[in-house]
This record gives C-alpha cells, structure tokens and sequence, in this order.
C-alpha cells in the first residue's frame, strides 16, 4: 500500500496543521532578498521568502525571551552533596543509594516496589513548585509525594526509550506544582520518592528545588532569588543571589538553533560563585547537566563553568558550544552576581560575510514546505564551522571542549552543529548540494572533499572520516568512499569549477579501482573489514552498498566523460550493469516484493531498497513493488522504519539520511504521493515549539530524538527535504558542470497550487517558477547567459503544450524537433533565455 493511502493526507494535513500552530520559528529577513518585477504567473515576489530564513544577520545574537526563572528559590539538594543532602535535608536514604548515571551522581530507590527516600526541604507558605532532574528512562514508575500527600505520577515514557550506549538518554527535568493545603504553612516541606509496584528502574533522582515567584525567602544557609531574568538581555541587569542550599538559575530561549561563545558581563557583589551555563538543544533535555555533546556520553562535564571575581568583568566563554536553543544560567555557590549584556558570539558557517544573504530563494503554497526548505538550509550552516573547532574524539574526564582540527581551510561542512562536528562523506552527500543551492557557498564543501581525499589510502580507498587530529584518517566506512565519488562528481555538477575536478580526478580512478577489487565473483560488493554504513556494521555483499556502488559508477562514468574518456566511461557503465544484474539475481525476495538486507539476513530495509530505486538497479515493476512494500512495511506514523524486522543487522528506527533517498525513490516513479507522504510524517513535526527548529539526526518508533538527549537537532544529513524541493519539486537539476546544461522538470504535488525558486550558478541565477490552475499548467524559467535548460511540463490530460506562444506538442505528437514525452512529462530542449511554458488540457 502507498504510504500516502495508508497515511491518508488528511491525517498528514492534521499534524501539519496542529505542527503549524505550535511552531516558534524565528524569522529573520535575508538580506540578500531583492524586489523582482512582478511574475507574469502572479505569484508573489521571491522577496517573501526572506521571511523564512533562520540565520541572524550578524555575528552577535541574542535570546529571544526568558524562558523560565523563579523569583524565589527556597531550596536546592543535589545528590552530588552528601552534606547537602545529610546535613542540610535530613535525608531519610531508606534503601536508597548514589552513583553515575547519564554523566551525574543521582539518589537511586532501587528497582523493589514501594522503595525510596525523602528529603525535608524549605518551601512556602503557600503554593511551591518542584523542580526535578532525573536520568531519563523508558520504563521509570514512581509517585512524588509531599507531606505524604501524592502530587505526581512519574509514569513510563516511551519517549526515553530506543537510546544508544546503555540505558543513557540523558538528564530530564519535569516541574510539579504544588498547592497551598498540601505544603502547608510551616515553610518547611517533606519530598518523598516512592516507587510504584512496576518501578522500572524506579526513581533516581539528581536534584530538586523549591521555587515559587513571590513570597518569603527562606532563612539562611536555604535559599536564593533571581531578579529580572529578562534584564541580562534586554538593557537592564539580572540579579542572581544564593545562600549555601540555593540553586538560583535563569534559562534563555534564543528560539531557534544558536552556537558560539556565550559573552556577558558579571558585576559580582557578594562571594564568587561559579557561573554554570547549561545548553540544550530541546527543552526536554535542559537541565544543569545540558545535554549530550560528547562522545563517549557521560564522561565530559558538558557544562561550562566560569569562574568570577569580585567586581565588574566582561566575561567570554573560552568554549565554544556548538548548537543549542536553550541557555541556562546559574550561581554554582553562594553569593551575588549582577548580570548585563547577556550575548553569543555566532561562530556557525565562519568564512560567510552575509549570514542571511542567501543566494538561493524557494517559495510555494505550503507554508510548511517553506519553512523545511529553510530549516534544511539553516541546519547544513549550523554544521559549517571552522575547522579547527572540531569535537575532540574519544572525549575524556574534565570540562567538555571544541578545539580538535578536523579539516583544512577557512571552514568545512561537518556533519552537525553539536556534535560530531567531523567529517563525514555520507553526511556531506547531502549537505553539499544543500549548501550549495542556498547560501551559495562551495568552499566548506570543496574543502571538505579535498581533505578526505589527501587521506587516500595506498590500495585507493578514500576515507568516510577523518577522527580528529589525534586519530587521524579512519579507513572503517567503506560506504563512504562510495560517497565521496558522489560528493566529487556533484562539486563539478554545481560550480564547474574545471581546476578541482582535474586535481582530483586520478583519486576518484583510483577510489573507484579499490572498490571494483571488492567486488566478488557472483558481482556482488564485499567490503568486510571495511564495510561501516551510517547506521550498522558490515553486511557483506548487502543491497544497500552494492546498490550505492551502482550508483557511484554511474557518476564516475559521467566524470570520466567529461574528462573526455568514453572508454572508461563505458568500462564504468558496463560494470554498474553487471552489479546490478547480480543484485536482482542474488538479493531481490519475490515473496516480500523487495530486495533483502544481503546474503545472510533475509529481512527487508530501506536503505538498500530505497538506493536499488535511486541507482536504476530496480526498474519497472520491481521498482513500483519496492515502492508498494515501503507503504505496506515500512510506513510509521513518525516516518518510514529503517527495517521491516527487529533482531538482524539493521537496527530499526526512522533515518532521515535514509528517508532522503527514498524521496528520491519516489520521484523518480512519479510517486509525490508516497514523497509528501513521508515528508509530512518524518519532518514536519521537527519544527515544533520546543525543538530547534532545524532538522534531526534520527527519530525513534515513539517519535522521539533516537538517541535521546545525545541526538543531534541539527544534523545536515537530514536536510535532504531542501535539496527535494528545488531538485524534484520545483525541479531545477544541474546537468554538466556549472549548470551550462541543465533541466526544469517539476515534479508538482497534490494540493501544491505552486512554487517558485531561485538557485545561484557560476553563470548568474537561474529563476523557475510552475503554477496549476484549472486546466493549465504553466512554467518559467529564466536561464542565465552561456547556459541551457531542458524544460518540461506534464503530459497526463494535455492535448496542448506551448512556448513563448508557439505550439511545440499537440495531441500526442511532437510539433517541434527535439520534443519528447519521457518520464511523465513533456520535455523541451534547448531552451536560452527566458521562456514561457503552457500545457492545456
């Protein structure tokens, strides 16, 4: 079943609609937005698209709002203190005991039915509010009880569940309210947690407070206050004040995905406090802790301390925090801290003068569609750094760091914004193109091709990663050689850029050559020892590589051609036929209607199918039948599984890498159905209120970050819809290099009235525009000087098709010389200049 039937569009238009109302987007006009003349189709001006663009407009950013303070802070215990919670909270431990988890120290009940442990804390008289920091857990029941009283459930969260490394998902917090008749009016409160008779792993608990907005502060050593939260940020001052059981904190929401060097200026009254700034990219995932950057997790303390001194300082944090929404502030020990000019210095896509000046503009009827084309564009900047802010790899014990060198040149495309902040080839293929049609910048990528392939090895292989100065070159990711051949190819595709292709050109021969050595007898790829793809180990001659391998062929032999060397072309194309052949003799399972994982495990994933797709090695019926088991098996209401089984070599989850290549898949069968379908379900809810707003690594069965607070939220290789939407929708697509040629085949969708977009070329801008109504369908390009375009408009119902007036097909027949009905669509060669056209029905 196709997945936009078995996920009606009703249901899609659903989430879409309630995604819309939650959604807390920032935008920023984009500088480079020009007024045009007005659109003989009366589409609006490209102008409008500036709306949508995420990046600031300067190096210096500030918060959007004051996310969350308490006036008062009555009480803080950390299980990281035994005095605090002995001598300060008389803690009644019952069972109970400490140790790591999710990187801190928490206060574990243990895992029996009814165990836990109490602490007496200050709040009140009068309503109290519970602030809890927990690690996070899928199965957790326990209650929260005050004065013995039940004020909260703690229930199993699915949401926690699906995580890597163990049980980490990460430090939560949750608040809970607490009226006045249950904490009573002595000012002083009994905390209690139970667990449930099905306690999971049961309550372990890292910190709470008790806050309130107004009331009495609490008597020395308890207690602390904060006072105008905004005033940092906003030309005023916030004050932050503690006793020695005081927590004080304000959190910063800059409303969207941020990096850089947080910058403020402290005026410290009283004592000196650390100041602990604390990041997140998701609320969920904000606590004192921050989230995840680091690999392994757990290790490094990932929030940054600053120490103070007494008086007025201009503070810079020396790290740099890579992505991240939400900021929180605290006093780490007692004190007073006065706090003004609150500020990050934006340290994302480094070598870009015209942060918002984006080159390249889409626009269309859906909203939605917008703001995914723009969030793609903004999540591949977060991940362009500089390359000497790598992370370091393996992270060690102490404060987290950004310093490790991790390419060369001004700045390089890296895989994501928080964390890796590497290079990875798999990641790239789908970062370039998106750099590239947006803020229009080659170099981060170009640098980035280059550098890998300086790693090449003797035997030819080009690294898929380079682990950091320290590891250098890791030969581990044979899928990703095959990528860097596609990197290589589209590099030329998109800048023409003749000197780089010749430099490169023997490394991709011989990249090429170490992978043919890999193919066996039966004509199928083998690269054990080398065979790491983006989300599992090595299956020897899979689908999915050998597919890949297909497809990279193909590449390699349009390069070879363009080097004039159409005997190695054919070389190239004969050996892509012989692979593909073996995959559909060996690999496809009629009885599933889809291709296996690979020899040794029979189950069916979407990687090798969706790729099988892409590389032509599944065409016709096997194709649909491919598409037909993507809907059957597959579809989720959070995206399309990576697997229809659990339990073999692929784990089972929702991949945006992969789901990219299935838009393709799609497409490429005329299927914008199924693409919409899967666009809708995997992506749109990725722009809601609480998240960055840029796009995620990976999405769990239960819809939630994959990895849990580890995940990256901004991560390029899932900005896959951007490329989508000009390559496929609008249907710009490079043809040789620097778009001298190239094609303007849209593929419209149902119920998209129109679109319209703008993308750079070495040449000048190329401009394209479609609009349905009615009967007619028409389509403008405007194609630079010394380019030409190959355009076409779709053929179902037309009896007519003209350009610039003159009639070219009619009727089924070709009026013209050169007209041709492929794909779906009528398609008009040879086109310069402006042109103009029209099918009727």
């Amino acid at each position: 079943m196709n997945p936009g039937k078995k996920f009606a569009r009703a249901h899609v238009s659903a989430v879409t609609s309630l995604t819309l109302a939650a959604a807390a987007l920032v935008a920023v006009p984009a500088g480079a937005a020009s007024a045009s003349a007005p659109d003989p189709l009366g589409l609006p001006s490209l102008s409008r698209a500036g709306r949508y663009v995420l990046a600031p407009s300067g190096r210096t950013v500030r918060p959007a709002r004051a996310a969350e303070a308490y006036g008062l802070n009555g009480d803080y215990v950390s299980a990281d203190s035994a005095a605090s919670e002995t001598g300060g909270h008389g803690l009644e431990p019952g069972a109970s005991t400490t140790g790591k988890a999710d990187g801190v120290m928490v206060r574990q009940s243990g895992t029996g039915a009814g165990a836990g442990f109490a602490y007496t804390m200050r709040g009140g008289p009068g309503p109290v509010t519970l602030r809890v920091e927990e690690a996070g857990s899928a199965t957790a029941h326990y209650d929260v009880l005050v004065n013995g009283t039940v004020v909260h459930e703690r229930k199993p969260d699915p949401e926690q569940a699906g995580v890597w490394s163990g049980d980490k998902d990460g430090l939560v917090h949750y608040e809970v309210d607490v009226p006045a008749r249950v904490a009573g009016s002595s000012g002083v409160i009994k905390v209690e947690f139970r667990n449930a008779d099905d306690p999971g792993q049961g309550a372990r608990i890292h910190a709470v407070w008790t806050l309130a907005q107004h009331g009495r502060a609490s008597a020395a050593p308890y207690g602390a206050a904060v006072h105008d939260p905004a005033g940092a940020f906003h030309g005023g001052t916030t004050t932050l004040s503690s006793n020695e059981y005081g927590r004080p904190y304000a959190i910063y929401d800059f409303g969207k995905e941020v990096g850089g060097q947080v910058q403020v200026t402290a005026d410290v009254r009283k004592g000196t406090p650390k100041l602990g700034l604390a990041f997140s990219e998701s609320d969920q995932y904000l606590t004192t802790a921050s989230d995840y950057s680091q690999d392994p997790v757990g290790l490094a303390t990932e929030t940054h301390y600053l120490d103070t001194k007494a008086g007025r300082t201009a503070m810079t944090d020396p790290v740099i925090r890579g992505g991240f929404r939400y900021l929180m502030v605290f006093l780490d020990g007692p004190g007073e801290v006065r706090l003004s000019d609150l500020r990050l210095k934006f340290t994302a896509d480094p070598a870009n003068p015209d942060l918002d000046g984006y080159k390249g503009a889409f626009l269309s009827s859906d909203d939605t569609l917008n703001r995914l084309w723009y969030a793609g564009a903004y999540t591949v900047q977060m991940a362009t750094i500089d390359p000497k802010t790598g992370r370091p790899y393996p992270g060690q014990e102490g404060p987290v760091r950004n310093d490790a060198i991790i390419g060369e040149g001004d700045s390089v495309i890296s895989d994501g914004a928080k964390r890796d902040r590497m290079i990875w080839g798999g990641d790239n293929a789908v970062s370039d193109p998106v750099s590239y049609l947006t803020t229009g910048q080659s170099d981060p990528a170009a640098n980035a091709i280059a550098f890998m392939a300086k790693g090449q090895s003797p035997q030819g292989q080009i690294p898929g990663l380079y682990l950091t100065d320290k590891l250098g070159y890791n030969m581990g990711w044979g899928e990703y050689a095959a990528w860097w051949v596609n990197n290589y190819w589209t590099h030329y595709l998109y800048t023409g850029d003749k000197a780089f292709f010749d430099k490169w050109y023997d490394a991709m021969k011989k990249n090429v050559a170490w992978m043919q050595s890999k193919v066996g007898s039966d004509g199928l790829l083998d690269m054990k020892g080398a065979g790491g793809t983006w989300g599992y180990g090595n299956e020897g001659k899979g689908t999915y590589v050998t597919s890949l391998y297909v497809h990279v062929l193909g590449q390699a032999a349009q390069a070879a051609e363009a080097q004039g060397d159409a005997a190695l072309a054919k070389t190239y194309r004969d050996a892509a036929a012989r692979t593909a052949k073996a995959v559909n003799d060996n690999l496809w399972d009629p009885a599933a209607g889809a291709y296996k994982v690979g020899p040794t495990d029979a189950n069916h994933p979407q990687d090798g199918n969706a790729m099988a797709v892409v590389a032509g090695v599944a065409t016709g019926d096997r194709a649909k039948s491919v598409l037909k088991f993507f809907g059957d098996r597959l579809a989720d209401p959070h995206g399309d599984l990576t697997v229809d089984k659990a339990g073999g070599v692929v784990p089972r989850y929702i991949s945006p890498f992969v789901s990219g290549q299935s838009l393709l898949a799609y497409a490429s069968q005329g299927d914008m159905a199924g693409a919409m379908s899967v666009l809708g379900r995997t992506w749109y809810p990725m722009l809601g209120k609480d998240t960055p707003g840029t796009l995620w690594e990976n999405v769990s069965t239960a819809g939630a970050p994959q990895l849990g607070s580890y995940t990256s939220l901004s991560h390029g290789w899932a900005a896959s819809p951007t490329s989508f939407l000009t390559n496929q929708v609008l249907g710009v697509t490079p043809t040789s290099g620097g778009f001298s040629t190239f094609t303007v085949l849209p593929h419209p969708a149902s119920g998209l009235s129109w679109a319209e977009g703008r993308v750079p070329t070495p040449r000048g801008d190329i401009t394209a525009a479609w609009k349905q109504r009615g009967r007619t369908f028409t389509l403008r390009v405007a194609a630079p000087g010394g380019t030409t375009a190959t355009a076409g408009v779709p053929a179902s119902g037309a009896s007519e098709v003209r350009v610039n007036g003159s009639v070219v097909w009619r009727n089924g027949t070709a009026v013209k010389p050169g007209v041709t009905v492929r794909d779906g669509l009528v398609q008009v060669p040879g086109l310069t200049g402006s042109s103009v056209l029209t099918a009727s029905r």
